[in-house]
Order: structure tokens, then sequence, then C-alpha cells
């Protein structure tokens, strides 16, 4: 009788989960998609009752498409997406207001704070990152400073994929690769708590679990109560999973030391494995513990707060003919129908540039007032010379974190993964090679995070080992650098950095 595993991830807009063989063949998938709520600009909030509805839906559905005995499931693993504050919850684990997600911008004012009562300085050296609205701890603080009354009420503050364990387990868990992404609660050197800074931002130690788990590592077992929502059968063990970015770096073979993987989705993250006894940090990145060799990897990164995003934002709100046509059509997209007409312009986009920070950005710039900016518009140019500049723009946005990376001493080899919804699309693929000069490779099969996490679930049950995910990792197609347009994007390249450089004092007037 065969053995399955199942991965969910909770991501920011959708559920996923796959149920697979112990072999990796996937036998089942389901998926289930919701919103965040935006209560103001830049501000974003994370309610858990679809992502949870989503979460037991998904994992029926596999368990009855792929017609298995739930008993037949021998391990499962729920990764999910960056929860920054974390979710508050009280002594009886009600949810006390929806956690603040990574995206949301709110916490200058805290940034602030942090930055003159403790310094940049101080907390680069513990944590190894920087001070950014991104981070958990910022996020915190401003719970702590604008919403005394829940801040007086917090029990323990838990990540999304850690609650949804909970309901089901009755056990809560704190994985290394989530209290690394808090910032800073984490001393990246002694790979544990940051207790005197923790003292310093004034964030209670018992707000978070005594012990910090591998992503592997089993934290409870399936509850009587977990049997009636999910359908997995009670004693079904759970692993902890981790952060959704690096679960699906780990899902297409990101393992050894020098591997690098880009992921194209709402948001952009570039994933580097590290050696964590030679790791070359620095706070332009950020920077914590790896799901795979837990206590031996440092997972640097990079991260643009808007990369597909910006072109379903071209999508809505430019690009209405293309839909329309497109539902006439059987096996093309709207988006398939806008890369034609973006493949017929130039490299350099006739000398369209476009800064994609929509929503701020994070590395290597960390500005939370950078905004999107077009520039070189002439009555020439048209809505195909604006798309390509769009898929160019993420490009730059990479190889700007490539940069920061290489000046600090970080190998890296020639190849680079794309995945993500956007990889799918080969004209992207090109410009990502022609722009950064690395080899990209595809993996068109690319199931995402949940294979992490039924890779996770089977280390954490001793099935096999990290590496048996080289056996499921195939390359579809490799996209090599055209060296003529790599040299005309090295010189589009230094106006995107100027562009930046040149206008950043002005985009905090903006937000006034």
């Amino acid at each position: 009788m065969a053995d399955y595993l199942i991965g969910t991830d909770i991501g920011t807009l959708s559920t996923k989960t796959i149920l697979a063989s112990t072999e990796g063949n996937i036998l089942a998938r389901a998926a289930r998609d919701y919103s965040i709520h935006t209560p103001k600009p830049l501000w974003a909030e994370f309610p858990m009752d679809d992502p949870l509805k989503a979460v037991y839906e998904t994992i029926r559905e596999c368990i009855k498409t792929a017609d298995i005995q739930p008993k037949d499931v021998v391990g499962a693993c729920i990764s999910g997406l960056y929860g920054g504050s974390g979710i508050p919850v009280d002594k009886n684990m009600k949810i006390i207001r929806n956690c603040i997600p990574w995206l949301d911008k709110r916490a200058t004012a805290e940034c602030r704070w942090i930055e003159e009562s403790i310094g940049s300085e101080k907390v680069a050296q513990v944590t190894g990152n920087c001070i950014d609205t991104y981070w958990g701890f910022t996020k915190m603080e401003w719970i702590r400073l604008n919403e005394p009354d829940n801040w007086a009420k917090i029990h323990q503050l838990v990540t999304p994929n850690a609650y949804a364990i909970w309901t089901i387990t009755g056990e809560l868990s704190l994985d290394y690769s989530s209290a690394g992404n808090y910032g800073g609660i984490f001393d990246i050197h002694k790979f544990t708590y940051a207790e005197p800074l923790m003292e310093e931002l004034k964030i209670p130690r018992a707000f978070f679990p005594e012990k910090i788990v591998h992503s592997a590592d089993i934290v409870g077992e399936v509850t009587a109560e977990g049997e009636k929502l999910c359908g997995l059968k009670k004693g079904t063990p759970i692993s902890a999973g981790g952060i959704d970015a690096p679960v699906e770096a780990l899902s297409v073979g990101t393992f050894e030391f020098g591997e690098h993987t880009a992921t194209l989705g709402t948001s952009m993250c570039w994933n580097i494995v590290q050696d964590r006894k030679s790791a070359k940090i620095s706070p332009k990145l950020i920077n914590y513990p790896y799901v795979a060799e837990d206590e031996n990897t440092i997972y640097s990164f990079g991260g643009a707060t808007t990369a597909s995003g910006i072109i379903t934002w071209f999508r809505d709100n430019l690009a209405e003919a293309e839909i329309i046509e497109a539902r006439k059509m059987k096996n093309k997209s709207e988006f398939d129908l806008l890369d034609e007409a973006a493949s017929r312009i130039a490299p350099g986009a006739d000398g369209l540039i476009t800064l994609p920070y929509f929503m701020g950005e994070r590395t290597p710039i960390w500005d939370p007032y950078a905004r999107g900016t077009i520039l070189g518009l002439t009555l020439y140019h048209t809505r195909a010379h604006l798309y390509r500049s769009f898929l160019e723009a993420v490009a730059y946005s990479l190889r700007e974190n490539i940069e920061a990376a290489l000046s600090i001493g970080i190998q890296l080899n020639p190849e680079m993964t794309l995945i993500g919804g956007g990889a799918r699309s080969a004209l992207w693929r090109q410009i990502f090679a022609d722009v950064t000069g690395f080899n990209i490779q595809y993996m068109e099969a690319s199931q995402g995070a949940p294979l992490g996490d039924v890779l996770l679930a089977g280390v954490g049950n001793k099935i096999f080992d990290y590496k048996e995910v080289k056996k499921w990792s195939k390359v579809s197609t490799t996209s090599t650098p055209d060296q003529k347009n790599q040299k005309i994007y090295a010189e589009f390249f230094k106006i995107y950095h100027d562009l930046y450089a040149n206008n950043k004092a002005l985009y905090p007037r903006l937000q006034k």
C-alpha cells in the first residue's frame, strides 16, 4: 500500500495544496483564492478566516481527487506568507486583530523611533538586517504604540502557517526561517532569540514559543477536532513549515551553496543559499536561516515588493483590448498578446524606462516612499513600449540586487532558476538573461512551495533527505544572454540606477 504526503502553502492571495507520493509524483492539486484588506494607501491586513477555510478545503479536495484513504497520508507540512507582525492571539488563542503582513508600509514612524533609540548599526550587528517597515518587529512596534489595548491582550504572536497548524494539532510552533524573518527578535550569529535587543524594543520574549524548530520538524499530530476540519486522520504528523519564499526555492532544488533562484510572483524573491560558517551578510539584503539544514545555512535574498504585481496592474488598467481578444481565443491569454506586441519593440523600449516601485521597495534601496516612475515618454511611444519597459524594470531590479550581493563577495553559480507565474513568459525570461548576464533556467512543471512542503514532510518523517528534491527538479528550457542586448541593457541599467538616485528626495514629499 502506497504512502502519501501533503504540502500546503498559505499565500498572500491564495492557498494551494498538493498530494504526492513519497517518490514526488503529484496525484492531486487544489487551490482557493481570497483577498487581503487594504484599509489605507500602503496599508495591508491579512484576515485568517478565508485562508483557514482554504487550508481545510484544499486538503480535503486533494484527498478526494486522488481517491485515497486519509490513513495513507503519512505526513503533511504547511508553509505560509511572511506574516509580518504575526497574528496576535490572547490566552484562549482568539485572534485579537488581523496580522500586518510583509507588504504593509505603515510603520514609518516606528522605524524612525528604532533608528533614534537603538540605531541601525546595532540592529544590523545582531540580526544581520536593517530597520524597515518590511520587518515584523517594526510592525509589532506599530501595534504597541498605536493600539495599546490590543498589545496588552497579546499572549502570543503566531505566524499564519503556525496558526493553521495549531487549529488542527493544538500545538504552537515557530520555525527558524520565520523567527529570522521577524527581524529584530532573532540573533543571526547565536541562532536564537535576541533577548537583549527585544528588551530595548519592548517586545516581550514570552510572545513566542520557548523553542525555535526546524521547518521539517514534526510539531504536532492531527487531533480529533483537526480531523473534522481538514479530513486528515487523527494522529497524522504535521511538520512546522516555514516562510513560503525559501520553501518555494527548495522545491526546485535550490539546496547547494551558490545556487540561486528568482521567484516571479506578485513580488519577486531572489534566493541565495550560503554556508552559515562563511556567509557574507549585508543589511542591504534580507538574511535569515534557510528551511533546509536550518542551523547550518543562511538564506539571503533580494526582494522586490512589486514584480508580476505591476504586470497585473498594467493588464487591469491598460489592456482591455487584449483581455477582450483573449476571450475569443482558446490557447492564448491577454499576457501572451501583450508579450507578442512587446517582443516587436527593441531592447530598451526606444528610450523608455520605468522604476517598478509601485508599493515602495525593499532590497537593496529599502525605501517605503519610493514610487513607480516612468522616464522618457514621447508621442512616439505606444502601450507596447510601456509594457516592455515594465518587464525590463523588474529585470533591472533583480540586477540591482545581484550587484549588491556580488559587492560583498557572495559567490553565485552562472545559472539562475526562474520560477513563479511570471516565469511562464519566454520574452521575460530572455529579458532577465540579457539584463543580468546569467543563464536563466526555467522549470515548466514547478509546483511551487507546496512541493517544498511535501519534501519537508518527508524529511520530518525520515522517509528521505533533503537531496531527494534534486530528483524532482527538471529544467525545461534555458535562456542564454545575448551579448548585443547585454551591452544595450548595461547602459539602460545605469540610467535606471540614476533615475532613482536623482528623484528619491521627491518621494517623501508625495507621501505628505
